[in-house]
């Protein structure tokens, strides 16, 4: 009998420890659902053309009201959500937050979650995972995946609420400009699409004096302007000041209107 007892206790510690593996998966999950949201509905705030930081700080009041109305946001998931911590990478347009803290607001989530579904005050996570990944029951598994969809959904919407200014810098560079900036980099764009960094580069002996030159044209500062040229002209750039496809493709673009 204690045999059999005992082999009764080594198999539920075995179907827990099994559970408890499925964590990893639950978080790769949750970075790929994030992901995914964050590319598609991100394509929504881009921008066509320059605009100075200030006019997206006039207009950031009014999307932010509409964000939380379109999210389903609410004081309590305000609160839920709000220790939220990530950072974002420019190269692969990803987001990246700590596996720790994502659980613990995830976890939070789950307490508060009106659902058919019934969560453990002491551990959610564990009876998410048993629905996600170990229910017989097609409608707790669908019902389980729905709340992991709109966990993410709900918590990007609140990303972009919290940070909408910080996030369109993010995903217009090129545009978002500040006011003492002039458009530098637009305009010497535009005097590239001209050919006129070309025929400098070919014609003036001191490539120092191209800079001058065309700082003379656009204004700003003339550092910064000798930066977005080395970008132009054939030397490798590690500034931050890049004059890009996008500053480029807009310039042509414009030129072409203006032609028509």
């Amino acid at each position: 009998m204690e045999d059999v007892n005992r082999l009764q206790e080594l198999e539920q510690d075995l179907f827990l420890w099994n559970i408890l593996a499925y964590e990893t998966v639950l978080i790769r999950n949750l970075e790929t659902s994030l992901n995914i949201i964050f590319r598609s509905f991100n394509e929504a705030f881009v921008i066509e053309g320059p605009i100075i930081e200030e006019e997206l700080e006039m207009i950031t009041y009014d999307m932010q009201q509409d964000l939380y109305e379109k999210f389903s946001l609410t004081e309590n998931l305000e609160e839920i959500f709000s220790s939220f911590e990530y950072a974002l990478n420019e190269k692969n347009k990803k987001i990246y937050f700590e596996t720790d803290n994502i659980l613990i607001i995830f976890a939070e989530y789950l307490k508060v979650l009106n659902s058919e579904l019934k969560f453990d005050e002491k551990d959610p996570l564990f009876d998410l995972i048993l629905y996600l990944y170990f229910s017989d029951s097609d409608e707790r598994t669908n019902e389980s995946i729905q709340i992991l969809s709109n966990f993410c959904q709900e918590l990007y919407g609140y990303i972009i609420y919290r940070d909408f200014i910080n996030i369109m810098r993010f995903i217009n560079s090129d545009f978002v400009v500040s006011s003492n900036d002039n458009h530098i980099p637009i305009r010497i764009a535009m005097l590239n699409s001209l050919n006129l960094i070309n025929e400098l580069n070919n014609t003036v002996p001191n490539k120092e004096n191209i800079y001058r030159i065309v700082h003379a044209i656009v204004g700003g500062n003339e550092d910064n302007v000798k930066k977005y040229c080395l970008s132009l002209i054939g030397q490798n750039s590690t500034s931050q000041k890049q004059i890009t496809k996008k500053h480029l493709d807009f310039a042509q673009r414009y030129i072409n209107e203006k032609k028509l």
